[in-house]
């Protein structure tokens, strides 16, 4: 077994709650844990049926031709910046990330509107 000292703080997985393969890295900031990361539903026009997505409210996802870029809500736990001026965290980052696994779906789910 490797000592936790041995490999860098930024990969150190604390075993009693992460499953392998889930890496915190210590000093990012992680785009799910900030007030501006926003969940929101996006469906093809004409179309009942919709997928989850993500975007930033404070606009720093962009594509090279300036669109707005959004990313699955299966994903957005591995989205992770070294820096952003308009970040503001919701609590305590690991903790946040951890429960965030556990209740998000692991792949892209297609929803259907229900009209009432």
């Amino acid at each position: 077994m490797v000592e936790t000292s041995e490999l860098p703080e930024a990969l150190i997985q604390d075993d009693e709650h992460d499953s392998p393969g889930d890496e915190f890295h210590s000093g990012k900031i992680y785009c799910a844990n900030c007030i501006h990361c926003k969940l929101v539903p996006a469906r093809p026009e004409g179309d009942e049926r919709y997928f989850l997505r993500v975007r930033c409210a404070a606009g720093k996802w962009r594509k090279k031709q300036g669109e707005e870029k959004m990313y699955k809500y299966c994903t957005i736990t591995r989205r992770y910046l070294d820096d952003c001026d308009s970040y503001e965290e919701m609590g305590d980052t690991r903790e946040f990330l951890r429960e965030l696994k556990r209740t998000i779906p692991n792949k892209d789910e297609q929803y259907v509107l229900v009209s009432g």
